[in-house]
């Protein structure tokens, strides 16, 4: 971008050199009027020819085309992410489950850690209860 942006500025100002010499050496004085007004018109089709190359694109394609083209990267980009963030949820719940068997603890679709009072009354009451106790945290303030 900052190269094509120099590449333009270098040949204006070559352009810009070579039309005043051409002025200059104009043959009789009547026509610089005309010349003038003929290189000032070369210098503004110059000056917005980067300009239309963003909006035109240098491959032929419309702006609309070329958003198009960025917005359906970026729709395909955000469910790359969703299927990677959903495997990775997967993961982490296989691996939760297997920590938790080592630990003989019973974990249910929820995430629940012990089983209900009625499923327990079913089984004969062997269920196990995790009670997890946190001590209080004092905080003084000095």
């Amino acid at each position: 971008m900052l190269d094509g942006l120099l590449s333009s500025i270098r040949q204006i100002g070559v352009f810009m050199i070579c039309a005043q010499a051409l002025i200059h050496f104009k043959p009789k004085s009547s026509y610089e009027k005309y010349l003038k007004l003929l290189v000032s018109a070369m210098i503004l089709v110059q000056l917005l020819s980067p300009i239309a190359a963003l909006f035109i694109g240098e491959e032929g394609q419309g702006l609309e085309e070329r958003i198009a083209a960025y917005s359906s990267s970026y729709e395909q980009g955000l469910g790359e992410a969703a299927l990677e963030e959903y495997r990775i949820e997967q993961l982490r719940r296989q691996l939760l489950a297997a920590q938790l068997e080592q630990l003989d603890i019973g974990v249910s679709e929820t995430g629940a850690s012990a089983e209900q009072p009625e499923e327990a009354a079913q089984d004969g009451g062997q269920s196990e209860e995790l009670r997890i106790r946190i001590d209080p945290v004092n905080i003084t303030v000095p």
